[in-house]
């Protein structure tokens, strides 16, 4: 009976595990920046057509050149790996900058 319930009661954890771990569909996209606010981040493709709006927060994870970031960090003209989730809320920005001549 031990046995039974403990292993009802590990499957029950491994199943709410995966549940909690299972993120959103995300979608990454190449994207310039055009700028950013605490709330929005303005890309566009790589070559600078389609200019489109996302969400950002404070918990949008930043990296410039691999290094932590803030939001404010940013700058227009960064390249960078955008991660937007299903509902248009980016959750990650990898920005690299270009090689100061």
């Amino acid at each position: 009976m031990k046995t039974i319930l403990l292993c009802s009661a590990t499957a029950l954890l491994l199943a709410l595990t995966g549940l909690a771990l299972a993120d959103k569909t995300e979608k990454i996209h190449d994207a310039l920046i055009v700028s950013v606010t605490a709330d929005t981040l303005v890309i566009t493709d790589p070559d600078g057509k389609n200019e489109r709006s996302q969400k950002v927060d404070a918990a949008t994870a930043v990296t410039i050149d691999g290094k932590p970031a803030k939001l404010p960090e940013l700058s227009k003209g960064d390249r960078a790996k955008v991660a937007i989730d299903e509902d248009g809320k980016v959750v990650r920005i990898a920005a690299m900058r270009a090689a100061k001549k």
